[in-house]
């Protein structure tokens, strides 16, 4: 198929702006509708699923919570080769960016606790996941009511003070769950809310937990073998009475009131706001405007939350297309743009140089110590001694992959298949200078129509 030069342009926006960077002939591929391309990607039957297999249900991850660190991180490290190779399974790979972004939007790092490390990846496989190109606010629920969540804010133990507990024990609320989820998951920092409703909220929170391996195995505040690990509603934990939040009365009793709050939160107009803003900086610019935000957020409002109409809203902003890629990719795409650009993975039991080129660019995946997740503007990845190091660690893939056998006899006829005549005249002469595979490789790796998206 012959493709204009124009063509070959979209197609490499829409497997970088939008996806997870080309595979050989992928532009050939997407053909002469780049858009129509990603749509009917999205658009296949379970797109975004991961097959179970071996992979643990919600019960079967829920067990392994609270036991050893050696158990708990081996479900992490299985879910994390799934979600590898569910990258690399796509031609171009929006949905995989959209769980991606999901996924950092409900931030929580595995080094917080045993329930996060044994469940984070079938939170991400079963909700995030089920969820991405549904409803918003089902997405929203599922997350807070998940034994990750309920333990990485804190929320183990918030209990009403007048509440049956609360009164017999003297115990309180805590605030945590409810301010991240206002600030970071739904409203934004400057979503109309104040600090009366964060502590309403929280109020409403109480009695959301999970059950500890010790509540399992000794048969304690509704504990038994069959929930541990689960998320569970202590009823006599849960502050009584109505609460007001964001000028709503909540009159509901028990989880009602919770899931009433957050349906309400799922549908505010400052979610909507906060979520299209957040999906144009993550994809098209670090500074996104009114033009560009106001047709995704107004799509998340008459769609009542559907996220593919969403995500197809961003596709049909006009700029998405034309703007310049000059996002840095995350260190994490970059690891993923490498392997599908070479279409190889490390070894299960051998990816030490993919965990310590992102120890050393300080991206691992499910652990940024903080709620806010890794940022999405560019600036963040340039430290002083980011692209050095980003150097660095091309120059290390580049001859490890290289040595696992590729297709390519040399690097400048890879660079053809993975870029055309996108690539530019700069870059195509720095990729045929080198004379060995691995250093044109490394220059692959280097390049700008590489390194952003």
């Amino acid at each position: 198929m012959s493709l204009t030069k124009d063509q070959i342009r979209r197609a490499h926006v829409a497997l970088n702006r939008f996806g997870l960077g080309a595979k050989p002939g992928a532009i050939s591929k997407i053909g002469k509708n780049a858009k129509g391309a990603v749509i009917a990607e999205m658009s296949k039957r379970s797109i975004a699923r991961i097959a179970q297999g071996s992979l643990p249900s919600y019960h079967e991850a829920c067990q392994k919570v609270d036991t050893e660190f050696d158990i708990e991180n081996d479900l992490k490290e299985q879910e994390l080769t799934a979600r590898i190779k569910k990258h690399m399974s796509v031609n171009i790979g929006f949905v995989e960016r959209l769980v991606l972004f999901f996924s950092n939007h409900f931030s929580m790092s595995v080094n917080k606790g045993g329930s996060i490390r044994a469940t984070i990846g079938q939170l991400e496989r079963d909700v995030i996941r089920k969820h991405v190109l549904g409803k918003f606010e089902d997405m929203l629920i599922g997350v807070m009511k998940h034994p990750a969540m309920i333990t990485y804010l804190d929320n183990t133990e918030s209990i009403g003070a007048n509440s049956v507990r609360g009164i017999q024990w003297g115990a309180g609320h805590n605030q945590n769950l409810a301010r991240e989820a206002l600030e970071l998951h739904t409203l934004g920092v400057s979503g109309g809310y104040t600090e009366l409703d964060v502590d309403n909220f929280a109020k409403v929170l109480t009695g959301w937990s999970y059950v500890r391996g010790w509540e399992s195995e000794e048969g304690y505040n509704g504990g038994n073998s069959s929930n541990r690990g689960k998320f569970i509603f202590r009823a006599d934990w849960h502050e009584p009475g109505s609460q007001r939040l964001l000028g709503k009365t909540f009159s509901q009793t028990g989880i009602k009131q919770g899931v009433a709050v957050l349906k309400h939160l799922a549908a505010h107009r400052s979610t909507a706001q906060f979520l299209a803003f957040k999906l144009v900086r993550h994809f098209i610019t670090d500074k996104p405007t009114p033009a560009l935000v106001k047709p995704v957020a107004k799509a998340f409002r008459t769609s009542g939350g559907n996220l593919k109409t969403v995500a197809k809203a961003l596709l049909d902003l006009d700029k998405a297309w034309t703007m310049p890629l000059r996002k840095l990719r995350t260190p994490y795409e970059l690891q993923v743009a490498e392997f599908r650009a070479v279409k190889r993975t490390y070894p299960e039991d051998d990816r030490w140089n993919f965990v310590a080129t992102l120890d050393a660019l300080r991206h691992r995946p499910w652990e940024r110590p903080a709620p806010d997740g890794y940022s999405d503007e560019s600036v963040y990845w340039m430290g002083p001694d980011a692209m050095r190091i980003r150097l660095e660690t091309a120059q290390m893939n580049a001859r490890e992959l290289e040595r696992l056998e590729l297709d390519d006899d040399s690097a400048p006829v890879l660079a053809n298949k993975l870029f055309s005549k996108a690539l530019s005249k700069v870059s195509k002469a720095a990729i045929a200078a080198p004379a060995d595979f691995d250093d044109g490789l490394t220059m692959i790796f280097m390049v700008p129509e590489f390194q952003r998206r």
